[in-house]
Parts: C-alpha cells; sequence; structure tokens
C-alpha cells in the first residue's frame, strides 16, 4: 500500500516526526512518499497513494483539505498542534492507526467544502474553497460593515455587523460556535450565516439547505475576504461574493480505535474529561 506523508514546509517539527513515519513505513515494507504541502507538484508526488498522512495540527489540516480535495484523496491528521479537531490520531498512536489502515480497516467521512466566487463590477476576480467557514468582515478601520445577503436571489436582510461568517458543520464548532452559532455534527452538509456582533440588525445564526446559493454584496470599504482564517482578500464597496456547497468534498480516515466526534467535542469544548 502506497501511502502520502504531508507536512508543511515551515514546520520543523511536523517534517521530523514525517519522516520517521515514512523510515518506518518503509522497514513495515510499505511504499511512503514523503511530499510538501503547498507544493506545485503536490498533485504528480502523490500519484498512486491511497491515503495521505498530514502531520501537523488543526491549520495544516485545514491546508491540506483545500489542496488535496480535487484529488480525492482520503487523508489522516496526526496531530502535533494543540486543539486537534480535525485530526484523527496523534503521533504517539500513529502505528497502531497506521496498521489499521495498512489492513484495510477504515472508513472514509465525507466533509463539506464551500466555494466562493468573488466579482467586481460584473468581472470575475478569484474563486476560493474553505473547509471550515468564509469570512466577511471590516478591514482596517474599526467600524461596522453593510452587507446585503440574498439567499437563491431572493433578498434576505442587510447586516450592519463587524462581518459574517459562512461555516460548514464542520466549521461550526471554530469562530461561528465561538459567537453564539449553533453546533452542527460534521457530516452535515448544511451551511450556517452567523454575524459578527450585529448593530441595530438581524442578529440570530441562519442554516442553509445543502443546495441554496447565498449572494453578499458590500456596501461598506475596507472590507475583507477570510478563507479558513488561512487566506485574506480585500474586498471594495459593490464586490459581490457568491457561496455555496462544493461538488468537492474533503474526505477524512476513521478507525474504530479514534474518538467519537461527540466524546471529543466534550473533552474539548465541555471540557468533561477522557472516559474511561
Amino acid at each position: 500500500m502506497k501511502l502520502g506523508i504531508c507536512s508543511r514546509p515551515d514546520r520543523p517539527m511536523a517534517i521530523g516526526a514525517a519522516r520517521t513515519a515514512a523510515a518506518w513505513l518503509r522497514r513495515e515494507g510499505h511504499e511512503a512518499r514523503e511530499v510538501t504541502l503547498d507544493s506545485a507538484t503536490l498533485a504528480r508526488d502523490l500519484a498512486g497513494a491511497e491515503v495521505v498522512c498530514v502531520f501537523g495540527g488543526d491549520g495544516t489540516m485545514l491546508r491540506a483539505a483545500r489542496a488535496i480535495a480535487p484529488l480525492g484523496l482520503p487523508l489522516l491528521g496526526v496531530n502535533l498542534g494543540r486543539l486537534g479537531f480535525l485530526t484523527g490520531t496523534s503521533v504517539d498512536e500513529f502505528g497502531g492507526t497506521a496498521a489499521e489502515v495498512l489492513g484495510g480497516r477504515y472508513t472514509c467521512e465525507d466533509r463539506t467544502l464551500l466555494e466562493a466566487h468573488v466579482t467586481r463590477a460584473g468581472e470575475p476576480l478569484y474563486d476560493v474553497r474553505a473547509l471550515n467557514d468564509l469570512v466577511v468582515a471590516r478591514g482596517a478601520q474599526v467600524r461596522a460593515i453593510h452587507v446585503d445577503v440574498r439567499i437563491d436571489g431572493d433578498p434576505f436582510t442587510v447586516y450592519w455587523a463587524d462581518g459574517l461568517i459562512v461555516a460548514t458543520a464542520t466549521g461550526s464548532t471554530a469562530y461561528a460556535f465561538s459567537v453564539g452559532g449553533p453546533l452542527i455534527l460534521p457530516t452535515a452538509r448544511d451551511m450556517v450565516i452567523v454575524p459578527i456582533a450585529p448593530h441595530l440588525s438581524f442578529g440570530n445564526a441562519v442554516v442553509l439547505d445543502p443546495d441554496q446559493r447565498l449572494e453578499l454584496e458590500l456596501q461598506d470599504e475596507p472590507a475583507r475576504l477570510s478563507v479558513d482564517g488561512q487566506e485574506e482578500h480585500d474586498l471594495r464597496t459593490g464586490d459581490h461574493v457568491e457561496i455555496r456547497r462544493s461538488e468537492l468534498v474533503a474526505r477524512f480516515v476513521r478507525t474504530s480505535t479514534m474518538r467519537p466526534f461527540l466524546r471529543l467535542l466534550r473533552q474539548k469544548i465541555l471540557k468533561e474529561g477522557d472516559e474511561t
């Protein structure tokens, strides 16, 4: 079985852990291809791989999901970070988890991605993809912005707020949750709109059906579009951001020894501790 072993080039600890894992896999008689996330040759480097092991924290998993989703390869996150919501195992547990994967004892859990198409004066600017969320928010000036929202082409409301979060179910436990949004189980295909510090405007979160289309039009500037909290793009008055569920999905490896989502939630957010 051929595994991709992936890490970020700017994370020495992750690179070291990935090299150690690759060496172990080769000693066990398996093919391990070490690749660098964000590499221009990522698709070619992962040719023939059946699973990609991603060494890092949740931030690395977000990058990997966006980069590897077009390849359709399952991701096994190996946690080196702090939170570990998106990773399935740890460095210490990697040997046991890898044995399950190598033995074919795993399933794939599909996670929804969002796509945004941004236009200015009717002309396309760029397209982006997100696993957690897309956020339209104020820019450098400390003031609220107005965002006109349409759902499937029908007027909904004009938010006056610090910004708007459009999150997937996976992202519902991230930024959206921190500002009062609902928790949605990660395999759901819905997306949710959550305003950030709304002022004299509609302040509740709204959950959309999977196939609905969301249109945001900026009525103030400066403003920015944030992609998974990792990429940022400037927006101007009149810019149009169309958001919908992507046809691509991020595929996460699941094994019988991994913690179920609700147990992870209790440990990480509700602080109830581990179960015996």
